[in-house]
């Protein structure tokens, strides 16, 4: 019962919180850029044969977004020392991390989704979007805990950010490569459904693996390395 009602705490301090404001206005940013500012022709240059990559960038920035807000409000809680409160209720060092992350990962995932269908550089089914998005969105929890093994405080927490934000580079590179050359890249996790979205996308027979190749490998990946990363946090944390 007491996991229910903090449940529903935790879910009204995240309505109240102004970073709850930000998570839900910066998607409609970015597809607003898609969509009038790029799709709308705008620039005064015709990016049609960009519109796959620049659609992906769109897509996998919204999940590292959604990552480096949770880490800061994670490092916040550590400056705070919650986790020494945490200690001593009632509640689970795991339940708190697991509802944080799972929060954190509903946002992204919304946001991926909203950017993927409203910025218009693309057609795509629905249930492609729902599955790119349940995929990508898994980044940004993933980001929050790196940034947090990394870093003991806000200070080091932006250079944390810094670092792993260039990674993003990674996968819209591989973009350019349908050869074995593109898996030198595999190792950002956005890689994967970077590049399951561009084989939606293209529809040739041209790459490496087919969508669920991509697709699955990637959940896979992503999944491992996230458990691998929370039991590095949480040994840091105890």
């Amino acid at each position: 019962m007491f996991y229910i009602f903090y449940f529903i705490y935790e879910i009204k301090r995240w309505m109240r919180d102004p970073l709850t404001a930000f998570l839900l206005t910066y998607p409609l940013v970015l597809a607003a850029i898609g969509r009038f500012l790029i799709a709308g022709g705008r620039l005064g240059t015709d990016l049609t044969p960009y519109y796959p990559i620049i659609l992906i960038a769109l897509s996998m920035i919204t999940a590292k977004i959604t990552g480096v807000l949770a880490a800061f409000s994670i490092l916040d809680d550590r400056d705070d020392k919650i986790f020494y409160a945490v200690r001593v209720a009632p509640l689970s060092f795991d339940f708190y991390m697991g509802l944080k992350l799972f929060i954190t990962y509903l946002f992204s995932f919304a946001g991926t989704a909203f950017v993927m269908w409203f910025s218009n550089l693309a057609t795509l089914p629905a249930g492609v979007i729902v599955s790119i998005s349940l995929l990508a969105a898994l980044g940004a929890p993933l980001s929050a805990l790196l940034i947090n093994c990394m870093a003991s405080n806000k200070i080091e927490g932006f250079a944390a950010v810094k670092a792993l934000n260039a990674l993003i580079i990674f996968p819209i590179v591989s973009l350019f490569f349908t050869d074995a050359k593109e898996f030198i890249f595999s190792f950002e996790p956005s890689f994967w459904p970077a590049k399951a979205l561009n084989q939606t996308i293209i529809k040739k027979d041209i790459f490496q693996l087919s969508y669920n190749g991509y697709y699955f490998i990637g959940l896979a990946y992503v999944v491992i390395l996230s458990i691998i990363t929370y039991q590095i946090f949480k040994r840091k944390m105890q």
